[in-house]
Formats: structure tokens, C-alpha cells, sequence
């Protein structure tokens, strides 16, 4: 895994220089070289303190709120930002412990399989802050139902998942927001039908991704739309001539992580390949498809 602030930043820092040190409203993020499981993308997964453990951050409160976890899909990241009003002292060093899953110690990140971190090499990273925050990032443009009807429209326009041409394959339909609510959203994916029942999607399964949903609103890790799309190499590349994002990685998986997500629940070849460009889902329209599924309300008043 890889952090950002990366273990040591900001320990060589000139107290004098104000623009040294990691930014006391830092948002820690964790970036795996598996995709997880998203259940363990939680608070508990990690332990953040200055100090001694027991000065945690957030300080232990019943009035605040937590850190808040956000699991991208796309980028194996998870990222933890802190509650509203709530920065990091300044020139203080800071730590974060991720604990191992184990029999005796049930929280701590593992992947989709349910592997988990190695007991015995234990991830400990340490960095210190600067004088004060940064300038806030502007907000993040959300798709609408009709933006995300635009981009997959190559497939929903009566070629692959259409009322017309070959029809709808897998009984998905991705031609307006009506297909969507009676075919994909919360509807089970047919090729993760692997449970006891037909026609229901589930949520927490004792496997990963039994009877997934095709668009589980709010929840793109738990979206099998996601992981069709993600099986493939071209999410993860931005187009000729474009530039990665600045807060991407744009590193495609190994071979052998997408072998593993094919061979525990994805089934047949990545999606989407849309007609007439004839190419697949580009990086920043699968970040624009990522970020439409975790806005929540999915075409539900879309005509």
C-alpha cells in the first residue's frame, strides 16, 4: 500500500517555514494494490493519534463526529477526512497504525477474498504538520441521470443493452432513467446470482458480491456496473494527449487482481464497449460514472 502524507513527510520540516509541514486539514489516504472489501473501509480500520493511541483523532467525544471514510473504487483508495470544524494541532507529529485482521482482532482492511493485511509486518506510518490549512479544492462536478445516460448511451442505444438490435443482454437496459430504475437500480446482476435466491439483490452477503446489485445507489463499491466496467484496462488510462489527474493514480491492477475479481464474482468480458466509436469507458468518464453512483438519488426523478 501507499499513503498520502507519505510515512515521514514533513519531519525534516523548518518550524520557521510556514509552507513546511502537511496541512492541518490533511485528508489521509490509503491506496491499496488490491480492491477491497468495501465493509472494511471503516474508522476502525485504522488507528490515528498524536502521541500515545489514546489521544486519537477525532479526541474522544459522544458530541463529535468521526473520521469520515470514503472508499474509491477506481483508485483502491480509501480516504479519510476530518469532521467539519476539526483540524490537526500544528508542528505536531501524527501517527496512523493499520491493524491486522485476525480471529482475536476482527476489524482492519482485507480484499474482496477476505485477505488481509500480514500480521507480521504491521503498517505504521508518521508525519508532521505545518502552520495551518490548505486553500479548500473546488467542488467535484456530479453527473446527472442524464449526463451518465450520455456516456453508456453507445450501449443503450439498441446495441448491446437496448430494446432494439440485439436487445437487452443480461436483462439490462441503459437507454433512459425508466430502464434503469426497472433494470439496474437495486435489481440484482444476473451474473452474480450465485446465492439461495433469484430477483433480490443482496447487501453484506457472507460471500462478496452474491447477488450484487447492478447500481446499488450511493454505494459504487457495491455496484457490479462498476466492476464490469473495471475488469478491463482502458478505466484506468486517460485518452491520448490528456494528462492524469492531479489526485489520480491511473494505474491499471495487475494482471493477476483482475484474474482474481473475474474468478470470484465478475463474469464474462469488461463493459462497456460502445458503438459506433467502437472503444471502451475511458478514465475520466468511468471517475464521472463512479462519482453518479455515489451522489444516491440515481435517476430516481429523472423522466
Amino acid at each position: 500500500m501507499a499513503s498520502e502524507p507519505p510515512d515521514g513527510a514533513g519531519l525534516d520540516c523548518d518550524r520557521t517555514d510556514p509552507a513546511c509541514g502537511v496541512p492541518t486539514d490533511v485528508t489521509l489516504e490509503l491506496s491499496f494494490d488490491r480492491f477491497l472489501l468495501p465493509d472494511t473501509a471503516i474508522r476502525q480500520s485504522i488507528s490515528f493519534y498524536t502521541g500515545e493511541p489514546a489521544n486519537s483523532v477525532p479526541p474522544p467525544s459522544n458530541m463529535r463526529p468521526e473520521l469520515t471514510p470514503v472508499y474509491d473504487l477506481l483508485n483502491r483508495r480509501v480516504r479519510y477526512t476530518l469532521p467539519p470544524g476539526l483540524t490537526l494541532e500544528p508542528h505536531a507529529l501524527y501517527t496512523v497504525e493499520l491493524p491486522a485482521y485476525t480471529e482475536q482482532q476482527p476489524w482492519g482492511f482485507r480484499a474482496f477474498d477476505g485477505a488481509g493485511l500480514d500480521p507480521a509486518a504491521p503498517v505504521r506510518l508518521s508525519f508532521f504538520t505545518g502552520a495551518g490549512p490548505t486553500t479548500p479544492p473546488p467542488p467535484v462536478d456530479v453527473p446527472s441521470c442524464e449526463d451518465f445516460l450520455s456516456m453508456v448511451a453507445g450501449c443503450g442505444g439498441g446495441t448491446c443493452h437496448g430494446h432494439g438490435g440485439k436487445g437487452a443482454a443480461m436483462g439490462l437496459e441503459l437507454e433512459s432513467a425508466e430502464a434503469l430504475r426497472t433494470t439496474a437500480i437495486g435489481r440484482p446482476a444476473h451474473q452474480t446470482e450465485i446465492g439461495d435466491t433469484t430477483g433480490v439483490a443482496a447487501q453484506g452477503p457472507a460471500r462478496f458480491g452474491a447477488n450484487m446489485p447492478v447500481i446499488d445507489p450511493g454505494r459504487p463499491d457495491n455496484s457490479y456496473l462498476m466492476y464490469k466496467l473495471l475488469i478491463g484496462s482502458e478505466p484506468y488510462i486517460p485518452l491520448a494527449g490528456e494528462d492524469c489527474p492531479p489526485d489520480d493514480r491511473c494505474e491499471v491492477p495487475a494482471a493477476d487482481e483482475l484474474e482474481r475479481l473475474r474468478s470470484w464474482f465478475v463474469r464474462g468480458e469488461p463493459m462497456p464497449w460502445l458503438l459506433p466509436e467502437e472503444r471502451f469507458i475511458h478514465h475520466d468518464e468511468a471517475r464521472r460514472i463512479q462519482s453518479f453512483i455515489s451522489r444516491g438519488d440515481a435517476c430516481a426523478d429523472a423522466p
